[in-house]
């Protein structure tokens, strides 16, 4: 009889606890990555030295992505960055209307350095993803990402992504590129 009691405990505490599993798991916290924010942006024909910034501003949608995963915002942990690159889409001109007209290939050989940063309105800028040393011949390359909270930027209405980068060597036509990032969101525990 103590053997069919114990066996009956043990059924009812495995269903209690797998059929509570989600309840479990949202009570202790979820991670999730958002999707990628893309910054295009021209590089325009320069000599070697420092680069002057390329601004994006972005609408955070913070609030958004969390419900989107039936999550609470007042939950929210952290947003870390969850991966960042910087890529070659092409060289050009740029046409009479400030368009730009593909004309090639290009890679990432001019460049010696990217450093990308982020500020929210009332918080001070920070590095977010960089890169020091760029190998010759590729066209898209990872950046080292920084391991800070972000929280407080994304919780804003809107960010700001800074892209800097340093010449080595005289640029002689428009190069249109990209930086990609993408967020660890943690909520909950």
């Amino acid at each position: 009889m103590k053997k069919i009691l114990f066996q009956i405990i043990i059924a009812g505490l495995f269903l209690f606890t797998f059929s509570g599993c989600d309840e479990l798991l949202n009570k202790f916290g979820v991670t999730f990555n958002s999707d990628y924010s893309e910054i295009d942006f021209t590089v325009n024909p320069d000599v070697a030295g420092t680069y002057s910034e390329v601004l994006e501003v972005i609408d955070s949608d913070l609030d958004s992505l969390i419900k989107a995963e039936g999550q609470n915002i007042g939950e929210l942990n952290s947003v870390k960055i969850k991966d960042a690159s910087i890529q070659v889409l092409g060289v050009g001109d740029v046409d009479e209307f400030g368009e730009f007209v593909f004309t090639g290939d290009g890679n990432l050989d001019p460049f010696e350095s990217f450093v990308l940063s982020i500020e929210a309105p009332g918080k001070s800028k920070v590095t977010i993803a960089e890169v020091t040393v760029v190998p010759t011949g590729i066209t898209e390359m990872p950046l080292t990402k920084e391991e800070k909270d972000l929280t407080e930027y994304l919780k804003s209405d809107h960010y700001t992504i800074t892209v800097k980068t340093v010449l080595d060597q005289d640029l002689k036509m428009h190069m249109r590129m990209r930086a990609k990032v993408r967020y660890e969101i943690k909520v909950g525990l």
